[in-house]
C-alpha cells in the first residue's frame, strides 16, 4: 500500500505578501522596533519610475516596485533574507496582485506561480522537479484550497486529484495507480488522517481491496474481492499495523472456510474447512513461516484422526486413529520424505504389537508381530514385491494366521 508523500495532507489559504505603493505612510512599524525605509526613483518628468524598501528597517533593501505611468506594476520581494528577490507580485491597474511568481527552492527560476481575482488566489501551479512545467495544480474558492490535481510521474499527465474541506484540510485522495486514466485508488481521511482506503486493483473499473486505519494511520483491516464478484471474499485484521489473522472464501460461499493466524507478522498457523460444512478438517502449524505439523480429520466426521510432523518442510512421522477412537495407534517414521517403518497397537494397551520395515523404494520388507501381546516379537513375515515370501516363529505364538494389515492409506 503506498503512501502519498508528494501531497500535502492541508493546503492553508495562499498569503499574499502586501505590496508597496509608495511612501513610508503605508508601512506599519514592525513590532521589534525597525523603521521602514523606502526610496522612490524618478525619470526626467518627475514621476516615480521604481522604489527600493526595508520593510523591517535594517538597513537591507527586501523589497522593490517597479512602476509604470506612476502605477506600481511589480512587487518584488526577498522573502528568505538573501539579499534578492524570491517573489514577484504583478498587479492591476487598481493596485491588486493578479499574479504571483516564487522561487521556492533558490535556483533563481520560478516554480510556483498564483493567479488571483479580487485579491483572492483562484488557481496555484507548482514546478515540482525544477524543468520549469507545473506538476501540481490547486484550485480555490473564495481564498480556499479545495481541490489539487497532482503529475506524480512529472510527465504532464495528471495521476493524482485530492480534495479539502474549508479548512484547507485533505478529505479524499483519487489516484491512477495503473495508468488507465481514470482513479483506480481512493484514498479518505477523518481530521487530515487516513481512515479507509479503496482500491481497484486490476484496473477493471470495479473495487476489489478495502483498507481500514485506526486514529494512528495504522492497518486495522483489509478485505479483498479476488475472484472478481465485487464482494470480499478475504479479510484480513492487524494490530499495532501487523497482520494478526486472515480469512478466505475459498468455495465461494459467501462465508470464510479457511483462516491463517499470524504471530509477530509471521504465519503460524491454517485452519480449513475444506467441505464448507462449518467443521475443521485441517489444521497447519507453522515455525518461521515453514510447516511442522498437519492435522486432519480425514472422515470428516469432528474428530482429528491424523497428525503428520514435518521438518524442512519433508514428513518425519505420522500418527494415525485407525479406529477413529480420539487417540492414535498408527505411527508412521519416514527420512527424507520417504516412509521406513511403522509401529501399529491394535489392541489399544499404549504399546505396538506390530512392526513393519520397508526399502528404499516404499516397499515392504518385513512385519513383526506381538501376537500376545506380551510386549515380544512372536512372529516375523518377509516381504518381496509386495506380496508374503516367508514366514518366520520367533516365539511360540497363539495363533497361525497371515499378517495383518496396517490401515489406512497416508493421506
Amino acid at each position: 500500500m503506498r503512501a502519498f508523500s508528494q501531497t500535502s495532507r492541508s493546503l492553508p489559504t495562499m498569503a499574499v505578501l502586501p505590496f508597496v505603493v509608495s511612501l513610508l505612510n503605508l508601512f506599519v512599524s514592525p513590532v521589534w522596533g525597525g523603521k521602514p525605509v523606502s526610496t522612490p526613483f524618478y525619470d526626467e518628468n518627475g514621476q516615480v519610475i521604481r522604489e527600493e524598501v526595508d520593510s523591517t528597517g535594517s538597513g537591507r533593501i527586501d523589497t522593490w516596485v517597479t512602476y509604470q505611468d506612476g502605477v506600481p506594476i511589480l512587487q518584488a520581494v526577498d522573502t528568505n533574507k538573501d539579499g534578492k528577490p524570491d517573489t514577484w507580485h504583478h498587479l492591476s491597474a487598481d493596485r491588486q496582485v493578479e499574479r504571483t511568481e516564487k522561487d521556492s527552492d533558490d535556483d533563481g527560476k520560478s516554480d510556483i506561480w498564483i493567479t488571483y481575482h479580487q485579491r483572492s488566489p483562484i488557481k496555484a501551479e507548482q514546478d515540482l522537479n525544477t524543468d520549469g512545467r507545473a506538476d501540481r495544480f490547486i484550485f480555490y474558492e473564495k481564498g480556499k484550497a479545495v481541490r489539487a490535481e497532482e503529475s506524480l510521474k512529472r510527465n504532464g499527465k495528471i495521476t493524482l486529484w485530492s480534495f479539502y474541506d474549508d479548512a484547507g484540510v485533505l478529505v479524499r485522495d483519487e489516484e491512477d495507480t495503473k495508468g488507465v486514466g481514470r482513479p483506480t485508488l481512493f484514498s479518505h481521511y477523518q481530521e487530515g488522517k487516513l481512515s479507509m482506503r479503496e482500491e481497484d486493483t486490476k484496473g477493471s473499473g470495479r473495487i476489489d481491496r478495502w483498507s481500514y486505519y485506526d486514529k494512528d494511520e495504522r492497518l486495522t483491516r483489509r478485505e479483498a474481492a479476488r475472484k472478481g464478484s465485487g464482494r470480499p471474499d478475504v479479510w484480513a485484521y492487524y494490530e499495532n499495523g501487523q497482520i494478526i489473522k486472515q480469512e478466505e472464501d475459498a468455495l465461494g460461499q459467501g462465508r470464510p472456510n479457511v483462516a491463517y493466524f499470524f504471530r509477530a507478522g509471521a504465519l503460524s498457523r491454517r485452519e480449513e474447512d475444506t467441505q464448507g460444512t462449518g467443521r475443521l478438517d485441517l489444521i497447519d502449524w507453522y515455525e518461521n513461516d515453514k510447516p511442522v505439523k498437519r492435522q486432519q480429520d480425514t472422515r470428516r466426521q469432528g474428530k482429528m484422526d491424523v497428525v503428520t510432523y514435518l521438518r524442512e518442510g519433508a514428513i518425519q512421522r505420522q500418527e494415525v486413529d485407525t479406529k477413529y477412537e480420539g487417540r492414535y495407534d498408527l505411527v508412521r517414521f519416514f527420512e527424507n520424505g520417504r516412509l521406513t517403518r511403522e509401529e501399529y497397537d491394535t489392541n489399544g494397551d499404549g504399546r505396538p504389537d506390530v512392526w513393519v520395515s520397508y526399502d528404499k523404494n516404499g516397499e515392504k520388507l518385513f512385519q513383526e508381530e506381538d501376537t500376545d501381546y506380551t510386549g515380544r516379537v512372536q512372529v516375523r513375515f518377509r516381504f518381496a514385491g509386495g506380496k508374503v515370501v516367508g514366514k518366520e516363529v520367533v516365539r511360540e505364538e497363539r495363533a497361525d494366521g497371515p499378517p495383518r494389515l496396517l490401515i489406512p492409506k497416508i493421506p
